[in-house]
This record gives C-alpha cells, structure tokens and sequence, in this order.
C-alpha cells in the first residue's frame, strides 16, 4: 500500500442472513468478504452505509457500467493502523437488509489518447 491509503474490507456479520447472496471463491467455496477496495480519498465507510453493487448489464464479465446500492448495510467498523506510515484497514461488518434498488448507469471521462512521440 502508499502513503494515505486504506485497504475496505466489507464482511458479512457471523449470524448475517442473507448467505446465498454471499460470493463465491474461485474454488467453489463460500465467502464471507462481500467485497473489498482501496480508498484514496479519505472519504471512508460509515455505520448505515450500503455496499454499492456493479455489473456490466449488457457484458457481463467485462468491465463495469453500471452500479446501485446492494442489500448489504455496514453495521460496525474496526479500524486498523500502521505503526509507521499513514496507511489503514478498515472491516466493515455488514447486515444483509435487501432492497429494490435501480441500476443506475456510470458516467465515465472521454478516453485518453495515445501520444506518439
């Protein structure tokens, strides 16, 4: 990890509901992480915050395009430090509480150009 980076990890509660909604390994076995990320923006997970869903709707698979809010909610965070830099994980432990939620499609910049010397 850099400077002023925190790793999220979101994890269904022990006695979460809701495990057939859960991922799966790549192995076939059952999971607990929902999802996790790298934050750079300081702007971090709150209690009562719901973990965003995304999915390309017309490739699945292949990149992202759109995104909602999912049906799990962070119901209590432990924050961890380093001892020498800057850098933190967070776990957030989530209540699975479902909802009809709407895809919503991502807006993304123009793409940037090659640049040939």
């Amino acid at each position: 990890m850099t400077s002023n980076e925190t790793w999220i990890i979101y994890k269904a509660a022990d006695d979460a509901p809701g495990w057939e909604q859960r991922q799966l390994m790549p192995s076939g076995g059952l999971t607990d992480i929902l999802s996790e990320e790298l934050n750079y923006s300081g702007e971090l997970p709150q209690v009562g915050d719901r973990v965003r869903a995304y999915e390309n709707l017309e490739d699945p698979g292949n990149g992202v395009t759109h995104g909602k809010d999912g049906d799990w909610v962070v119901s209590r965070i432990q924050h961890f430090s380093s001892f020498d830099t800057s850098d933190r994980i967070m776990i957030c432990h989530c209540d699975y509480v479902p909802i009809e939620a709407q895809w919503e499609a991502i807006k993304r910049g123009a793409p940037i150009e090659a640049v040939t010397a």
